[in-house]
């Protein structure tokens, strides 16, 4: 049985691949470098991560970072053990080992326009 059979496994690299340009700027290398081995150019750093929604919902990460994308609208949460995830940036806040590093306070435009 193959692991990118299971959903999570499946899902985290998808989104590994779609935020590929992003991850590549962070660790200082092309889009080809790092898509030539992303599993082992991705560091986790020893924090915690916090992520606030505009709902008043929150999740905390152990061992993981956050990129911010105002073009996407969306903030994507990277985790050594826990499968990565993407977020609204509407509203959003994000903290590391409790300091805000983001918030993103006014809703920007109409979200079903392109």
């Amino acid at each position: 049985m193959r692991l990118h059979e299971y959903p999570v496994p499946r899902l985290s690299a998808q989104i590994i691949q779609e935020w590929a340009p992003e991850l590549a700027a962070r660790y200082g290398c092309t889009v080809e470098a790092f898509s030539d081995k992303p599993n082992h150019t991705i560091f986790f750093p020893s924090q915690t991560l916090r992520i606030e929604l505009m709902d008043g919902s929150a999740a905390d990460f152990k061992y993981a970072f956050a990129l911010v994308s105002e073009a996407r609208r969306t903030i994507a949460v990277f985790t050594e053990h826990c499968g990565h995830h993407v977020f609204p940036h509407c509203e959003t806040k994000v903290f590391c080992d409790g300091a805000q590093v983001y918030t993103q306070s006014t809703h920007q435009g109409d979200w079903s326009s392109p």
